[in-house]
């Protein structure tokens, strides 16, 4: 059955930017359980991207997975994923889902980004998640955006102590936007309102350094020119492709 996803109003960054839930496939409904990641799509071809751990976490859970999107009729579906693959070295991957919202308007960009450079951040918090589902009947399943923003504190060229972020590319960044927003899209301040919004990097979660809590984003300049076996292009290219 093909859902009636394409959105019909001016597009909102809820249109692209999706929860991943855990949970499990019956015929065409799906039960949903938790939330394990965020994910957003590119281009329009129906692809999307998310971190590589977020991939792992849908595997090892061994049930079903869909991603979130809001319908036209503005009601919450699940979308299947019909294919997914890791980056081989950094922590991003690739999803190919059954059908998309809205064609993308973020873009992943080449460019290396330095200290003090702002961002933008959405991402679906687990907390938040489960907080409304005590309140609400559908709290889990109807999840909140949530906004963060900050600024890059370091480049970093080397793996980090955490051994579930994988890669050597990353950006340590300040604001932490909590479990369940890994895949999230960090985006460039200055792009955002414009008609492309460039990806600087991929959310991937949280840790100390130094004594005091950060977030680490995967490096858009370390994966841009990746080409998965299930696209046939760059990530990069397929993502302007608009």
């Amino acid at each position: 059955m093909k859902l009636d996803l394409m959105t019909v109003h001016s597009p909102k960054i809820s249109d692209v930017v999706c929860p991943i839930f855990l949970g499990a496939w019956k015929d065409n409904e799906f039960e949903y359980r938790t939330i394990t990641g965020t994910t957003f799509s590119i281009g329009k071809r129906g692809f999307a991207i998310t971190a590589a751990h977020v991939i792992d976490q849908i595997a090892d859970d061994g049930g079903g997975a869909a991603v979130g999107a809001v319908s036209a009729a503005g009601v919450w579906v699940p979308i299947r994923i019909l294919e997914s693959e890791k980056h081989p070295t950094e922590d991003v991957g690739i999803l190919r889902l059954a059908s998309i919202p809205h064609p993308s308007w973020l873009v992943i960009s080449h460019t290396s980004e330095n200290q003090s450079c702002t961002y933008d951040c959405w991402g679906y918090p687990i907390a938040i998640a489960e907080l409304s589902s005590k309140y609400e009947e559908d709290g889990l399943d109807n999840p909140d955006l949530v906004y963060t923003h900050g600024y890059i504190r370091r480049r970093i060229s080397r793996s980090l102590p955490m051994s579930v972020y994988r890669g050597v590319a990353f950006y340590e960044i300040s604001d932490i936007a909590g479990d369940g927003c890994s895949g999230g899209p960090v985006i460039k301040k200055k792009s955002v309102g414009g008609a492309t919004w460039d990806i600087l990097g991929i959310y991937i979660g949280a840790s100390q350094a130094s004594g005091i809590e950060v977030a680490y984003a995967t490096r858009a300049d370390a994966f841009a020119d990746w080409v998965p076996k299930i696209l046939n292009r760059s990530v990069s290219e397929e993502s302007r492709d608009l």
